[in-house]
């Protein structure tokens, strides 16, 4: 049989995966000749053989790839028979790696976390085992291509027995460049609160396993930052914590040895054992058992919980002496802020609120928070993309030139684009604070380093006092593009959903603020969008803000913006409002109402639930961001009576837009105060302004020939709204689009500005 010649060239994620040491097997198995080298951004692969030889090696090259590899296309042709003796692995070639994908964190694989428990491994209780198919890859890439010496375990040379595996192609730990032993890899060990070494090895985790359970709190090191952990099945360390981060409500994720024990405290039906047992170990958001057997204090007032599993050596083997174990598992930072990643600044930023460190020598190239997704209307959305994911690109239904989007100022995030690939980074925080945008410009930076793209044309938001924006005008100047925060959103739940370039939806805006096209605070709003442009058709009632940003925090303020032109100042004093400064804050905010001094008006849907959760006295005042309509929602899942509530629609006097009136729909929940619980009433809001938003946009999407409605913004991560906008929409005959592969809200607000950015260009008509 005459011999034949191929050159293959594969793109996707295949480096750092055991890409090239599975072609080689592949190779040998079906005697073919050749080599396969990685050239950044493909693999590229010559084999010779006969035909029917060949052509099962490329028909069983996806079948049987790696399982952190993803093969995304194969470029196959004929070539000019060499004559190979042997097939070998060439090694990386420098150069430009343009949409190079590294593949993300992933948890330590089952055959590697057996090796740290076999007391006959050389790997027993080391905790940073790793192979080809699992661990630390993203966070320790300082540049490309992705060999050992452009990664944090360059610091660390391999010993002799390392070096073996890492050479051997049949071996699982070929070229898996964090691969190490406890002879040549990192060394981990607890500190106390000055920084003095008490004990190192397994023995510093088996210490610090004791030192939670007596009720201490500690600092622990891992792949992308630092961790603070406590007991999560005692009350006293979990409310010591709280005190020490002086955060008095917000919900801790926690992390458990297994589903076994998740199910203890929360219910994994509904999809969410999938994502929390997935390789990728995101913190996956479940509802509460009815046996919840934690401490209340970890998710006060919620009737959900985050869970995670163990995902490093390290965590595992925390659980080695205590398998029942739960610990609060939160992100070592203040809220908004960067999350601590090297020792010295640990020991001084957590000093006073950890009591010992349990850390490590090796470097954190990228910090990367954990992911957090939740199962909405039956499907998982990301409330946060960054571990595990990050930096797996998007793809898309179309081509861009070279953008960048640099997010929003609240739940930042960069994306860099080009061709028909997206790159969303890990989750960045509040831009406001100097140190987080400090990080952010860092992120900006090693994304484009990392895909090899330089953008061309930039975007932002259209909030002129944003710092995100400010640095976009500075770097993009004239090619900066900026975008309606909303419009934004749009465009990247189209995108989401694979719409082809000439695709027009009704999009449902929900969540709670944005700077609109007319200068105003926005949020609770319907477009017709494309890709190029949008128009507002609809939204909600604005409402008065007393005090401005004030209303965000104290939401009894919004209750009197709502009713104050509805009921008189007797009526208004009688409802059970709380304001931290009592009866002088009322009338403070009376004066604001009667005079309009310091009062904004805004349509933001937030703002309306938050309002909800004040007059039901579910939640007073707003601790962490999102606190109210959380609370709002976990009460509404008491209910046991259908309670209904006005739905009222008007039109705008200055617009003559159509819109929701949430004055009456509130003036409907004052007038059931006492009549029913308030749990019932919480859900009665939440169906009525679900079914009012969905009328509205079936209404107008009905007139306009349009036939998909789709929802995005924060507020779509509340699941008996969407659940409810969804089956409305579904039963009208429209089709229903939600967020599939990006955050509902702000995270996905720098993918939607690099779409508008790299397609402003095709068109000068942008809508």
């Amino acid at each position: 049989m005459q011999n034949e010649a191929r050159l293959l060239h594969i793109t996707g994620t295949v480096q750092g995966v055991g890409f090239r040491p599975f072609i080689y097997q592949l190779a040998k198995v079906h005697g073919l000749f050749g080599y396969v080298k990685n050239l950044g951004n493909y693999v590229e692969v010559l084999i010779e053989g006969n035909k029917e030889s060949l052509d099962k090696f490329v028909k069983e090259l996806p079948e049987k790839k790696p399982p952190l590899a993803k093969v995304k296309e194969i470029k196959t042709k004929n070539v000019h028979f060499s004559g190979y003796s042997k097939f070998i692995i060439v090694p990386s070639e420098s150069g430009v790696f343009e949409n190079s994908i590294i593949p993300p964190d992933t948890a330590i694989c089952e055959q590697c976390r057996s090796e740290i428990f076999d007391p006959s491994s050389r790997y027993f209780h080391y905790p940073f085992t790793v192979c080809t198919n699992c661990g630390p890859r993203y966070t320790t890439v300082r540049t490309l291509p992705y060999d050992r010496e452009n990664t944090t375990m360059a610091d660390f040379p391999l010993c002799p027995e390392c070096e073996i595996e890492y050479t051997d192609p049949l071996n699982r730990r070929y070229h898996a460049q964090p691969v190490c032993c406890p002879k040549c890899g990192p060394e981990i060990w607890l500190s106390d609160s000055e920084g003095n070494v008490l004990v190192k090895g397994y023995e510093a985790i088996s210490h610090a396993s004791d030192l939670l359970q007596q009720g201490l709190i500690l600092a622990v090191k891992g792949f992308g930052g630092f961790h603070i952990a406590c007991n999560a099945r005692e009350e006293e360390p979990v409310k010591e914590l709280r005190r020490r981060l002086r955060r008095p409500e917000q919900p801790f994720a926690v992390m458990a040895k297994n589903a076994a024990v998740t199910e203890t405290f929360a219910r994994l039906d509904g999809g969410g054992r999938e994502y929390l047992t997935s390789h990728r170990r995101p913190i996956t958001v479940l509802p509460r058992s009815k046996a919840f057997d934690l401490a209340e204090s970890v998710t006060p007032g919620l009737h959900n919980i985050g869970v995670m599993l163990p995902y490093t050596g390290t965590q595992n083997l925390l659980f080695d002496c205590v398998p029942d174990a739960v610990y609060v598992m939160t992100s070592a930072n203040l809220p908004g802020r960067p999350m601590v990643v090297e020792n010295k600044e640990a020991l001084e930023k957590l000093r006073g609120i950890v009591d010992y460190y349990l850390l490590h020598n090796r470097v954190i190239a990228n910090r990367n928070d954990d992911t957090v997704i939740r199962i909405v209307n039956g499907r998982a959305a990301f409330i946060r993309r960054s571990r595990g994911f990050v930096p797996e690109p998007i793809e898309l239904p179309f081509e861009l030139k070279a953008s960048i989007g640099v997010g929003a100022e609240m739940n930042s995030t960069v994306t860099v684009a080009k061709g028909k690939l997206a790159y969303i980074s890990q989750y960045i925080g509040n831009t406001s604070h100097v140190e987080t945008l400090r990080y952010h410009s860092e992120v900006v930076r090693h994304l484009i380093r990392l895909t090899g793209i330089e953008p061309l044309y930039w975007g932002c938001d259209l909030h002129p006092a944003f710092n995100t924006t400010r640095f976009a005008l500075k770097m993009g100047g004239e090619s900066t593009l900026q975008v309606q925060h909303h419009h934004a959103h749009m465009l990247a739940l189209m995108a989401d959903n694979s719409l082809p370039l000439d695709s027009r939806i009704l999009g449902i805006a929900l969540d709670g603020v944005g700077y609109g096209s007319d200068g105003t605070v926005w949020g609770g709003e319907l477009f017709e969008s494309s890709y190029f442009g949008h128009e507002r058709i609809g939204h909600l009632l604005p409402q008065p803000m007393p005090g401005g940003d004030l209303a965000s925090k104290i939401p009894s303020r919004m209750v009197l913006g709502i009713l104050f032109e509805k009921l008189g100042r007797a009526e208004l004093e009688k409802l059970p409002l709380v304001f931290p400064k009592g009866a002088v804050e009322f009338s403070t905010v009376m004066k604001q109402l009667e005079t309009g001094v310091n009062v904004i008006r805004s349509s933001s849907t937030g703002r309306v639930l938050d309002a909800a959760a004040a007059l039901l006295g579910i939640c007073e005042m707003r601790t962490y961001d999102g606190e109210p309509s959380m609370k709002l929602e976990s009460a509404a899942t008491k209910s046991t009576h259908t309670v209904d509530l006005p739905i009222i629609f008007k039109k705008d006097i200055n617009s003559g837009l159509p819109l929701l009136d949430t004055t009456e729909l509130f003036l409907g929940v004052y007038e059931l105060l006492g009549k029913y619980p308030p749990v019932d009433l919480a859900f009665a809001v939440e169906e009525s302004f679900a079914k009012g938003i969905s009328e509205l946009a079936i209404s107008l999407a009905t007139k306009r020939g349009l036939e998909k409605i789709g929802l995005s913004g924060g507020v779509a991560y509340n699941n008996h709204i969407t659940s409810c906008i969804a089956r409305t929409v579904t039963e009208a005959g429209f089709e229903f689009l939600a967020h599939r592969q990006v955050p509902c809200g702000d995270g996905c607000i720098s993918f939607g500005q690099a779409l508008a950015a790299g397609l402003s260009i095709k068109s000068e008509n942008k809508f």
